[in-house]
């Protein structure tokens, strides 16, 4: 038996849909890096982020046909699994990037940690936007209010391009060479360190950190992005 969404709300009405954007538009599982925006013109009647710099994305896929069940998703008790929504003052709106395809997903129901197979249907993307402390988040919300169009995974998103990433302190573990860009904030938003960097299997931030917690987007020269938060 599949497990039930882990948060049971109310979908807000079409009104609301403009707070929302996905670009492109529409998009599906083979759009490759998705920029979903939040907020714009400061209306944040979905989700109000008080003032906190910094959300977290925490997203799922609806792929058998059953909308009360996501099949893939984020480890919710592990926020690096999480996209972070940074405030872009430029843009007077959070932004976040995500490429929905080449994903590590908690799949349900035994909970193994798996990409998307090849050929895998998705008939809706889901996600929550949330506070970094997990203390507040808005409703569920689905992808297909918003742009998203049910597509099967092509092989044109190879899930072999997936890089996966660890932390420790400052030493970041990567499962393959390649060349990426390491951008790190600290939870106000402020950039502390943007390197761009051929990476073999390990690479230590050279910034002086002082203790505290940080989030680092790491993305590889394909397009493909991971975002973690770490303590230094």
């Amino acid at each position: 038996m599949r497990l039930k969404l882990l948060f049971f709300f109310i979908i807000l009405s079409i009104t609301a849909h403009g707070q929302i954007q996905l670009n492109p538009n529409p998009a599906d599982i083979n759009s490759g890096t998705i920029t979903i925006t939040y907020g714009a013109q400061g209306d944040y009647s979905i989700f109000d982020p008080m003032g906190d710099p910094n959300l977290l994305l925490y997203t799922g896929l609806e792929t058998d046909g059953v909308p009360s069940t996501w099949d893939y998703h984020d480890d919710f008790s592990d926020t690096s699994t999480f996209v972070v929504f940074n405030y872009d003052a430029t843009a007077g709106a959070y932004v976040a990037q995500i490429d929905i395809a080449n994903r590590i997903y908690q799949e349900e129901p035994n909970l193994n940690l798996t990409t998307i197979p090849t050929g895998t249907q998705v008939n809706d993307w889901y996600f929550l936007i949330i506070t970094t402390d997990l203390s507040r988040q808005s409703p569920d919300l689905k992808g297909s209010d918003y742009g998203w169009q049910p597509s099967t995974l092509s092989e044109q998103s190879p899930n072999m391009a997936q890089f996966d990433v660890r932390v420790v302190e400052d030493t970041f573990y990567f499962s393959r060479p390649d060349t990426y860009r390491l951008s790190t904030y600290d939870l106000t938003g402020k950039l502390i360190a943007d390197e761009k960097v051929l990476v073999g299997t390990t690479y230590e931030l050279k910034t002086d950190l002082v203790s505290g917690i940080y989030v680092t987007r790491i993305e590889d020269s394909n397009g493909f992005i991971r975002t973690l938060k770490h303590v230094r």
